[in-house]
């Protein structure tokens, strides 16, 4: 059928849709900051027929006020601006959604829910991007389809046949191209024209159903509408990832912005009388609630997530809201430790396998561990996935014992494109259909986990780096004030050396001022423990006699520290220790802050003994602790 008698056809039928000008009107007030209630009574009221099905609506006991209302003016006061727009823009809409029987196979319920709630998206995603009127998109959404409904009123055989063949959307598109030569983006763009709506809206429809690859270099208000387009389809969740090169909203803004638009689409139902049971098998209000709540589980929880300051914290959080919203009954998780390549294992401190398995590490060159290839491949991996079990490793046996269930469920954690992990989640068939399901919520979940367990290491390691920069800031500055501190002390130790060759050698004064400058050298050897600490290092090392330097402490700490003390002390040494080749000074800081100590400690005096000793063998103990050092630092 050539394009151009297709749209002759539907000019001359009398299916052409006109939209309503209540409609227009209301979508340009609304997007008026000017517009007031007075304003949109007026509006309202020009039309008797949306009136009084408003009118219906509001005494209806789904909307619940507080009195009875008798007035349009008392119901936009009551409900506010935005939800009487969304009532009678879709109330003046609903005459679009209708067909003439003899298209029995056309889902007309559903056809209404995924135009509403793309619109509903719509709205949310331009006020998220601060696009000027938000209510226009909001049309847009809702009529994207149309098109379809024009071409089944003006061809309906031709489009019975079509429904018959083909089940999936782009079937349905293919199948259209084949018959009419157009399809349904082409004739909705087509209608807009018609009704002379705004260009942009015009051009994102036309593009609604074009492959994502070709949407990235386009204008915003086509991303816009296609990314709404996509989360009003079955699976939202599924859809959000691919998705986000199209937008700056964050991946859980989007998750967000899919469950609050399927609440408002099921109040608007319940508003407007429609019955949403062909959705769904069975109750669709106690489905749809179902449904409502786990995600409101699933985002709180996703909130608890940007809260955890440590790695414990997230996988806790974790660990509860898959409880909570899957009821799975437990999960071990088994993060990658990039320098070893192992999988190291860990769970809630609460499990009563929480030793086991905070010991067990999974080699990434074990490549028949479901862990390792949900890792490498970035996705889920299970037990369950066919009608015949598959072949398990002998670590993801013992697993699964552990985890004390028939199967386990493996879920890779990952952060901007890096595994840094895996979820491993107890399930029996029936659960791991569950999970299946529901994949794409959570793979959302585990990028979210992802995501703040990197930031947490980041943070960490960003810490440690600060510390070290602070450490070795502090070291420059100490090495300054050493520096400073040391020339005076130098020269004091030279006045000292001048005073005592001027006094005669018998002076009751040289004791004295022996006594100084050994305190002295003692000042100078605390100020060059202060370079130790704070640039430690292993060097300066010379043979020395322990206990001529013992002795040489002694009779240093006698005079200054021990007598003033009434404190006795005495030397034992073992002649048959060799010289060791050690650091001498910090050797000397040891000894002295062992007897400072000792002796601060005795109040009324007393005797302090030192023995020194040779051990055979320590040589061999000294150097393995050396070895175990140097490789620590």
């Amino acid at each position: 059928m050539a394009l151009k008698n297709v749209f002759e056809k539907i000019k001359q039928s009398s299916h052409l849709p006109q939209i309503p000008q209540v409609m227009l009107t209301l979508v340009k007030a609304c997007g008026n900051d000017r517009s007031n209630s007075e304003e949109l009574t007026r509006i309202i009221s020009a039309d008797p027929s949306l009136s009084s099905k408003l009118l219906q609506i509001i005494s209806s006991p789904y909307v619940n006020l507080p009195k009875e209302v008798s007035t349009i003016k008392t119901a936009v006061v009551y409900l506010g601006l935005d939800t009487i727009r969304n009532i009678a823009i879709s109330s003046s809409a609903m005459h679009f959604f209708s067909l003439p029987g003899n298209l029995p196979d056309f889902d007309i319920i559903r056809f209404w829910y995924h135009s509403y709630k793309c619109g509903i998206i719509a709205r949310k995603i331009a006020l998220e991007n601060k696009n000027c009127d938000p209510d226009e998109f909001f049309l847009a959404g809702l009529l994207h389809d149309i098109g379809r409904l024009t071409l089944m009123q003006t061809f309906p055989g031709e489009y019975q046949v079509i429904l018959e063949r083909a089940v999936s959307e782009e079937q349905m598109a293919r199948a259209e191209m084949d018959v009419f030569g157009t399809d349904t983006p082409q004739v909705s763009a087509w209608l807009f024209g018609q009704w002379n709506l705004n260009p942009l809206t015009t051009d994102a429809v036309l593009f609604i159903n074009e492959p994502i690859d070709k949407i990235g270099e386009e204008l915003s208000h086509v991303k816009t509408l296609y990314i709404a387009n996509l989360l009003s389809g079955p699976e939202p969740m599924e859809s959000i990832s691919c998705l986000l090169p199209l937008t700056d909203i964050p991946e859980i803004r989007m998750g967000q912005i899919a469950a609050e638009a399927e609440e408002e689409v099921v109040q608007m139902a319940k508003s407007l009388g429609i019955k949403l049971q062909a959705l769904h098998d069975g109750s669709a209000d106690r489905a749809i609630a179902l449904e409502m709540k786990d995600l409101s589980l699933f985002y709180g929880t996703l909130q608890n997530l940007l809260g955890a300051k440590d790695v414990p914290s997230v996988l806790e959080i974790v660990q509860t809201g898959l409880k909570i919203v899957f009821n799975v009954p437990r999960v071990f998780f088994f993060l990658l430790d990039d320098k070893k390549k192992l999988l190291s294992g860990d769970c809630g401190r609460e499990d009563k396998n929480h030793k086991i398995v905070s010991r067990l590490a999974i080699p990434m060159s074990n490549r028949s561990s479901l862990l390792v290839k949900s890792l490498t491949t970035g996705t889920v991996q299970g037990c369950f996935q066919s009608s015949k079990d598959i072949q398990l490793a002998i670590s993801d046996t013992r697993i699964i014992r552990l985890l004390e269930t028939g199967g386990m469920y493996c879920i890779p954690i990952a952060s901007r494109g890096k595994g840094i992990g895996v979820m491993a989640l107890g399930v029996d068939r029936d659960l791991f259909a569950n999970l299946n399901r529901n994949r794409g919520l959570l793979t959302l979940f585990s990028r979210q986990a992802g995501m703040c367990i990197q930031n947490i290491q980041f943070h960490r390691e960003y810490a440690l780096d600060i510390n070290e920069k602070k450490m070795e800031a502090y070291a420059t500055l100490t090495d300054k004030v050493i520096h400073e501190i040391n020339n005076p002390i130098a020269i004091i130790k030279s006045y000292l050396e001048t005073l005592s060759l001027k006094l005669p050698a018998k002076h009751p004064a040289q004791e004295e001022l022996s006594v100084v400058g050994e305190e002295v050298s003692r000042v100078s050897l605390l100020i060059d423990g202060l370079s130790s600490f704070s640039r430690p290092k292993i060097g300066g090392l010379e043979f020395i006699d322990i206990n001529r330097l013992c002795t040489g402490i002694l009779d240093l700490l006698k005079k200054s520290i021990l007598l003033p003390r009434q404190i006795q002390s005495s030397l034992h040494t073992d002649p048959a220790i060799p010289e060791i080749k050690t650091d001498t000074n910090g050797l000397k800081q040891v000894v002295i802050n062992l007897v400072k100590n000792a002796a601060e400690a005795m109040e009324s005096g007393g005797n302090i003994d030192i023995w020194t000793r040779f051990l055979p063998g320590s040589d061999k103990i000294l150097i393995d602790e050396k070895k175990k050092t140097a490789r620590q630092h």
